[in-house]
């Protein structure tokens, strides 16, 4: 098969994957509305996706990574079982996160599982900096690491995604960063999963223009909130810190309705149980503040 034939498959395949899991969310438009499951790793996938589909969630991101619902090496094993239970309940897997960085063997195996069950999309761990070291010659590595996964991406049929993050040392904090390190590198391999609260706090003013700038490369987008303390940015629920509420329609009109939306929850403490019904009414709370701020303004 030709590439231009190939990547044209791929877009087709993630596309129709998009449409086929999304739910009506913003003015009778479909599009992908998943929740971000850290913190509700312990759960069963069966209780899970019962508990989930009660709030109306009908995708989730999730940690397939060190610590997370499977183990990376056992994903083999255990990840079928994982997405057969949550498909009882129409819950699907919209977004894999994962621990990796680099183009080799275990990420393949990883992939080409998560690929064979239908999940086209994954995060990638994040990349920091060395502040003592030049980072011209740093971003010149992760680029010829990108450049390494996209090969790989499209060969298996997947789409990376790399997260802005905050942080002093964060790759992607400045937004300009990634965008250049992905420059030449098409979406449908690896993009950039543009999160508004991240970029928020390391552009207060600037946001906007980092998010129209992004658009092209733009692969996913991600939704939570922080409130400034003093001089300390804590996890908050949504519409109740720095997050503008304009950014849900901008999106809207910068993104296409394939763009999946990823919801994260943050700020509830504690463990068991009373963790995760806490945390599943937060994400249930957040749901419906996103999707006001998703209707026209």
């Amino acid at each position: 098969m030709k590439r231009r034939d190939f990547l044209a498959a791929s877009a087709m395949t993630l596309a129709a994957a998009s449409v086929a899991s999304a739910a009506p969310a913003d003015g009778g438009a479909d599009r992908t509305m998943a929740v971000f499951t850290k913190f509700l790793e312990k759960v069963p996938a069966d209780e899970l996706g019962r508990r989930l589909a009660e709030l109306g969630i009908r995708a989730i991101e999730a940690p397939i990574r060190r610590g997370g619902h499977i183990e990376p090496h056992e994903a083999p094993d255990k990840l079928p079982a994982f997405v057969d239970a949550l498909k009882k309940h129409d819950v699907e897997v919209a977004i894999l996160t994962s621990d990796i960085g680099k183009a080799d063997p275990a990420a393949e195996a990883l992939l080409k599982t998560a690929a064979k069950l239908g999940i086209h999309r994954y995060r990638l761990t994040h990349y920091r900096y060395d502040l003592k070291k030049s980072i011209p010659a740093q971003l010149a590595e992760i680029r010829a690491r990108l450049v390494d996964l996209a090969a790989m991406n499209r060969a298996i049929g997947v789409q990376g995604q790399y997260q802005n993050h905050r942080g002093a040392d964060f790759v992607g904090a400045p937004i300009w960063d990634i965008l250049g390190a992905l420059e030449g590198i098409d979406v449908a391999e690896i993009g950039l999963a543009f999160d508004f609260a991240h970029a928020t706090v390391e552009g207060a003013n600037a946001w906007e223009l980092n998010l129209r700038r992004a658009a092209p490369q733009i692969a996913a987008v991600y939704f939570k909130d922080y409130r400034l303390d003093g001089r300390t940015w804590n996890a908050c629920p949504l519409g109740e810190g720095a997050v503008n509420p304009k950014s849900g329609s901008l999106m809207k009109s910068l993104l296409p309705a394939t763009t999946p939306i990823s919801i994260h929850i943050e700020y509830i403490g504690g463990d068991g149980e009373a963790r995760v019904k806490a945390t599943l009414d937060a994400m249930k709370k957040d749901l419906t503040t996103l999707r006001g701020w998703l209707q026209d303004r």
